[in-house]
């Protein structure tokens, strides 16, 4: 059984796919609603009506619910309150895979429910959250999990305890395999998440500022930007010990833009509908990683100003 904290666009999107797969669902809403159905689009355009499992809290009433995962889907600024408001009736046992933009949640988390295992994620999926219980799959692309803490040790590893890593990982990751393809175990997460990190610096903010679809930043305007704003976070990883080649970020951030072209990214739809965006965890965290570094980046923190000023209004 998986829960799922989080009825937004990407946490409804793995609801459907999991409950068509077959796998057990259970959606956590922070909304009472007595709405128990979900409307799905997939990609190819066909709808689904899906029953769900719905309620204001984690299930722990029988053994089943007390192991299930619990997969959190809202903003990274909504993580620990999301958490810290079911941490009574979260298991210690039970897996947290944390799946949002940005990055430093899962250190918070950890302060709070050190004995569960968390496990990071990042997906290149998109959905649209067409209305309360209703999503369009409007993109695909790979989804990656990482322990945050290793969740077996590692430093005398018998036969027992590599067994035993064998089937936690595989309990936890077939069944979102099952649901979406390009589902994969990743033992360098960090590299993966500071990817998607980078990406999202350089397209939601400028996408939000500007109130234009992903596909415009093609435009030469935006190029003589996003180069040297690529430069900038490529210091910082450089400086965290985390490798990336300059000529490659740049091929994976045309190619992400490329790919979700006519999609407008979330920071832009928060600042469209005037909802706090995660700025803090993306741009702002890079500003905080180069301030310890002493790099200057006066392109990051120019966009960071512009959105905290949309945000404000």
């Amino acid at each position: 059984m998986i829960q799922i904290i989080g009825a937004g666009a990407i946490g409804c999107l793995w609801l459907a796919k999991l409950q068509q797969s077959g796998t057990v669902c259970h959606l956590v809403s922070r909304s009472k609603t007595t709405k128990s159905t979900l409307q799905f689009t997939n990609l190819s355009g066909q709808k689904d009506s899906l029953t769900l499992s719905v309620g204001q809290q984690v299930l722990n009433t029988s053994a089943e619910q007390q192991k299930s995962t619990i997969l959190v889907c809202v903003k990274a600024q909504h993580v620990v309150s999301a958490l810290l408001a079911q941490q009574q009736y979260i298991n210690i046992k039970q897996t947290m895979i944390l799946m949002h933009n940005g990055y430093g949640c899962a250190e918070q988390v950890r302060k709070y429910f050190p004995n569960n295992p968390i496990i990071c994620a990042t997906t290149a999926n998109a959905s649209l959250a067409n209305a309360p219980l209703d999503v369009t799959h409007t993109g695909t692309g790979p989804t990656y999990l990482g322990a945050f803490v290793d969740l077996v040790a590692t430093k005398v590893q018998t036969e027992k305890s590599v067994i035993q890593r064998h089937h936690f990982l595989k309990s936890i990751i077939e069944p979102l395999q099952q649901a979406l393809p390009e589902v994969h175990w990743s033992e360098d997460i960090v590299k993966k998440c500071w990817l998607k990190l980078i990406i999202n610096a350089v397209i939601n903010p400028l996408t939000a500022i500007h109130q234009i679809q992903n596909g415009q930043l093609q435009s030469p305007e935006y190029a003589v930007v996003i180069q040297p704003l690529i430069a900038e976070t490529l210091a910082i990883a450089e400086a965290e010990h985390i490798d990336f080649d300059l000529l490659t970020l740049q091929q994976n951030i045309d190619q992400v833009i490329l790919a979700t072209a006519k999609n407008f990214s979330s920071m832009n739809r928060d600042i469209y509908y005037h909802r706090p965006t995660e700025i803090e965890f993306i741009n702002g965290y890079l500003i905080k990683k180069a301030q310890q570094h002493n790099i200057e980046v006066p392109l990051l923190i120019e966009l960071y100003n512009k959105v905290k000023v949309l945000e404000n209004r």
